[in-house]
This record gives structure tokens, sequence and C-alpha cells, in this order.
């Protein structure tokens, strides 16, 4: 039976079905198609007066409340990019809810400019918090309309995905794991250590860092700092 406000559109993908869409005017819309033994939700959220693009994969045939993986894409890239999509349709088999949002400025936000990040630190704090928002919303809307076991949260982030998921997932509270690909302290991380680090807010986090030997932009002296500093179950990668 349709939601309250949600109107039955025409799929147009080989899959041919129909789907329910919810009207744009409410803080969240979706449209799905089923790709196989997967269900594929598409699907935006209204943040703090911005549209927030995302993507679900999910099994089609399990009702049994299932962890949730937000998997986060590298600067420049998108949810629709292989490190997000792809991966997503490789784990949700596995009995899992895989999901993944564009960044501020990525993807298919209103405002697209990804350089810009870069090109104007001065803005990291507000683009951390921002993304920490909306995070923590994403989880909130995703557990209220799928069967997803709140107290099994894991994260994936890659590059940016990790510098922008660290405060993220310290700040929320609920996650349990967190893989952060190609990360270190300061920039958007911040320090490993002292009053305006997130990192002891990770105390119950189970860590995975993955690091780069010769990263051209990631000093590995900067990942071992932030390794060290981890305070709780955790275990390091080096590529």
């Amino acid at each position: 039976m349709a939601l309250p406000g949600a109107i039955l559109v025409r799929d147009s993908s080989a899959a041919g079905r129909d789907t329910l869409c919810n009207d744009m005017s409410l803080p969240y819309a979706s449209t799905e198609r089923i790709m196989g033994s997967l269900r594929e939700i598409r699907f935006t959220l209204e943040v703090a007066d911005e549209t927030v693009p995302g993507i679900v994969y999910l099994p089609t045939e399990t009702e049994a409340p299932m962890p949730l993986v937000l998997i986060q894409h590298p600067g420049t890239s998108s949810k629709d990019d292989y490190f997000v999509a792809d991966v997503a349709k490789m784990w949700a088999p596995r009995g899992w809810v895989c999901a993944g949002i564009d960044a501020p400025l990525h993807g298919d936000r209103k405002s697209h400019d990804p350089m810009s990040l870069f090109r104007d630190k001065s803005r990291f704090p507000e683009i951390v918090a921002q993304f920490a928002n909306e995070v923590s919303a994403t989880i909130d809307a995703l557990i209220e309309r799928f069967p997803i076991d709140a107290l099994r949260l894991g994260y994936v982030g890659y590059s940016m995905g990790s510098m922008l998921g660290l405060p993220a997932v310290a700040l929320d509270g609920r996650f349990r794991a967190a893989a952060f690909c190609l990360v270190g302290e300061g920039g958007m991380v911040g320090p490993a250590t002292g009053p305006e680090s997130y990192v002891p807010k990770l105390a119950n986090v189970a860590i995975r860092i993955v690091g780069k030997r010769h990263d051209e932009l990631v000093p590995r002296a900067s990942t071992d700092a932030l390794y060290d500093a981890l305070p709780g179950e955790k275990e390091i990668t080096w590529l």
C-alpha cells in the first residue's frame, strides 16, 4: 500500500515495473527498481535546506533486520561511481543494506563544484559539520524505512570519504565498525589528539585504517599519528 503523499511511476529500466515515488515536496522521496536479487532505491533527503541525494541496495527477499553499511566516495567522485555503487552491489547479497550519499558539492548536489572544497580550506569546518548532520539524518531515514538492525551500523570511506567520515562517525555515536581508507590527521579530520579532536569519540567503534606507503597526498606520518591516537579496537593495513 502506498504511503501518504506517494505516487506510482513507471520504471523505464530493463526490469520495467511499477515503482513507488514519494511526493518531492516531502522531506524524503525515492524511486525503486529491481535488479535481479537486489533492490536499488534512489532517494533524496532534505537536511537543513540542502537536498541530499543517495542510493541504497539491499536483498529483495530478506525481511529480517540487516546490518547497514554506509559507503562514502572519494573527492570528485559520487555515489554512482565504482567506489560506492559497484561495491554495494557486491556486498548487499551478503545480507547487508548498503547505502551512499553524494558529499557536499559532489554528484547530484544542486551546487556541484568538487574542487572548490579543496581550493578553500577555510570551509573545512563548515563542510565537516554539514556532512556529519547529513549522515545522521540519512541513518535516521533509512532505519525508519528499511529492515535495518540499528545496533549493527558500519561505515566505509575512501580518501575524502574518510576525511569527512571520521568526524561524522565520531559525532553520530551509533556506528560500531568503520574502515577509513587513505586518511591521516589534519585537514578535515582535524588533530589526532587534544580538546578539538574527534578521535576520542571513536572509543566504541572498531576501526580499520587502510594506508598507502607512498601516498602523494596523505603523509605516512599523519596516518600513523591518527592510528596511534585511536582509543578502541583497531588495526591498520598498508598498501
